[in-house]
């Protein structure tokens, strides 16, 4: 089992929607506070180019993939769109699993970054779901643990007992159920778990890919509303150190500048996470095979833009 499934999001919803945000905050206070030195040209330049540009209208689609950057691969694949109009983000959960077709084969959709990068990823979901998506952020796994330590950790219920060992890999987890309070290192270990060694299943886990998604998105949103305020802005520096040295990206610094105004607003409940829905199939190899008419109603209502 590798790493797998919303470590990514972990970093780019903090990273762009708080810590860059913190940067630019920063850098504007800087241009427009420091009274006892003389405005040169390039600080009228960049206050000429920062104040147009706090607000955007326009909606924002982008493919955020998680996975190793060594071995090249994708276990995270989620969709994020963006509606300054409204402050909401909306997150649909792509299953690795999913049937597509890539270069005319078919494949399972966390084949394409591998195959020709974030242009063929973006591709390929655009094509997928018929909707706009220009933008792609790829982060490492790597990330993960140090940005929740850098944080603080995280306070988070454990509504169910989660044991699981594995020699091979030297994965131990065994976490109680009740309130904790995560590090990096015991976050990480929640976000893997998905099934027992003896194979039981409850409400929570079954063994399956979805459910724990439905546990990850559920951390993901305390994540964000414990971290997601101004008083993490002193930890700027150190979270973009690491988060952009993991990631690869086709999103420049003017298309981030162009969201900062309005994601300053998002709040945690304005957050909305969803699922492709599907069903599993055995085919040649296990496919999950969307349902293409309750996908489009999803797309409809969250991913298209309406400007």
């Amino acid at each position: 089992m590798n790493f797998r499934k919303f470590y990514l999001i972990v970093c780019s919803i903090l990273s762009v929607f708080m810590f860059l945000i913190g940067t630019l905050t920063l850098l504007y206070i800087n241009f427009n506070t420091d009274t006892e030195k003389p405005v040169d040209n390039s600080g009228a330049l960049i206050h000429d180019i920062l104040n147009p540009l706090k607000v955007v209208n326009d909606d924002l689609n982008v493919l955020v993939l998680g996975g190793d950057k060594v071995n090249n691969n994708t276990d995270t694949m989620m969709l994020v769109n963006f509606k300054p109009s409204t402050s909401k983000v909306s997150i649909l959960s792509i299953p690795r699993d999913t049937k597509v077709r890539i270069n005319g084969r078919k494949a399972k959709i966390n084949a394409a970054y591998p195959t020709g990068g974030g242009e063929l990823a973006v591709q390929t979901v655009s094509e997928l779901f018929g909707v706009d998506v220009k933008y792609y952020v790829f982060v490492d796994t790597s990330a993960f643990r140090e940005i929740i330590d850098i944080l603080g950790g995280v306070d988070y219920y454990v509504p169910v007992d989660m044991d699981y060992d594995d020699p091979l890999q030297g994965l131990s987890i065994h976490i109680k159920k009740g309130q904790h309070h995560f590090d990096g290192a015991m976050a990480e270990k929640f976000m893997r778990f998905r099934q027992y060694n003896n194979g039981r299943v409850n409400q929570y886990y079954d063994g399956s890919d979805l459910k724990r998604i439905d546990a990850q998105q559920n951390f993901i949103r305390e994540l964000v509303r414990q971290k997601l305020n101004i008083f993490y802005l002193t930890k700027v520096n150190d979270i973009v150190n690491t988060v952009f040295s993991n990631i690869e990206t086709n999103l420049n610094m003017s298309e981030v500048l162009k969201l900062t105004g309005s994601v300053s607003k998002v709040q945690a409940d304005s957050i909305n996470m969803l699922k492709v829905p599907g069903k599993s199939v055995l085919e040649d190899a296990w496919y999950y095979i969307m349902d293409s008419q309750e996908t489009d109603s999803i797309i409809n209502e969250h991913f298209r833009n309406r400007n």
